[in-house]
């Protein structure tokens, strides 16, 4: 199973900071990791130095100091004795959060949405170019979310249609990897697991309804089933894997419930979270490999521009992040 050896925690924005603590000190004790706390500062504008303290040499320090302060108060509000590295950097907050992750091989990053007020999504700018380009697993929090989740989704993806062979072995990977992280909470958290996917027949609108199609129904029906098998097999070979690694214990605690709906991800996964009340989606993204530079699948930000829980966002392997 997967384990964090090495948590960052952002405490921003700080009316949420709590939630962060909370849910990045609850991960440290149950994986026995080390804690980082972050926050990042806007510098201070040439014309706000003005307003000043004229006897402060250095306004930018003063504002970090406070805000060191501050964040090292809620900490020891929380767990009194805790000695942690509390860190506060000027600068683009998803920038200075990415580099603090490569320089230190964090291999979880914790933080609250934004909560924007002008859109109703979850999800604001910042939060999605962390997700786009982390390197490492990053944890979405809803702000208020601080206990134990209670109802886990493990969003896999089944489909292979449209996948080259290297495609579907980094799908195949990140699905395995979205199971070992959900499995890992779930039986921290005593969770109720739930392994869901939408399945689709490729171009199968275009066969039975294109305007050049001569197709039979009888075979459009035939095509449809094989690729409900075909994914049906697939989510159960991914079931099956996880209760070999989980082992005989752990496969008859947790039981995961599979769901497999027909239609297209970015619709199904969100009303799927909603109907099994979801307080935590597990969930990988899809993009470039290998190279510099991240974009995030179409599906994958759909979902979590639509999904109003909790998110543990994973990357594939050999992804290498666009931020120096």
């Amino acid at each position: 199973m997967k384990r964090f050896r090495n948590i960052l925690c952002i405490v921003e924005p700080e009316k949420s900071l709590d939630t962060a603590i909370a849910q990045a000190l609850r991960f440290s004790e149950n994986h026995q990791a080390n804690i980082t706390f972050l926050s990042v500062i806007k510098p201070v504008r040439r014309w706000q130095k003005i307003f000043q303290d004229n006897e402060s040499a250095n306004p930018d320090r003063a504002i970090e100091d406070n805000k060191r302060a501050v964040i090292t108060s809620a900490i020891h509000s929380q767990q009194p004795h805790l000695k942690a590295e509390v860190l506060v950097k000027s600068g683009i907050p998803f920038i200075e959060i990415i580099r603090q992750v490569v320089r230190n091989d964090h291999d979880l990053v914790v933080k609250c949405s934004e909560d924007p007020d002008w859109i109703e999504r979850m999800l604001g700018s910042e939060d999605m170019h962390l997700l786009r380009k982390c390197p490492c697993p990053v944890l979405m929090l809803k702000p208020g979310d601080r206990g134990e989740f209670r109802h886990i989704l493990a969003a896999v993806d089944v489909n292979d249609s449209e996948n080259t062979p290297d495609e579907q072995r980094v799908q195949e990977t990140l699905n395995q990897q979205v199971l070992d992280y959900s499995a890992s909470i779930s039986l921290h958290d005593l969770s109720e697991l739930h392994i869901g996917s939408a399945w689709e027949a490729f171009a199968e609108d275009f066969i039975r309804h294109g305007g050049f199609s001569s197709t039979p129904e009888d075979v459009v029906d035939r095509y449809v089933e094989q690729s409900r098998r075909e994914c049906t097999a697939r989510l159960q070979t991914l079931q099956k894997n996880m209760a070999e690694a989980l082992g005989k214990t752990g496969a008859q605690f947790l039981q995961p419930r599979s769901h497999l709906v027909m239609g297209k991800a970015s619709k199904e996964i969100p009303t799927l979270t909603k109907d099994q009340h979801i307080d935590l989606i597990v969930m990988g993204t899809v993009g470039r490999t290998g190279i510099a530079g991240f974009i995030i699948g179409n599906t994958a930000e759909s979902i979590l521009e639509q999904t109003q829980c909790s998110i543990l966002a994973i990357k594939p392997q050999g992804f290498k992040t666009p931020v120096e």
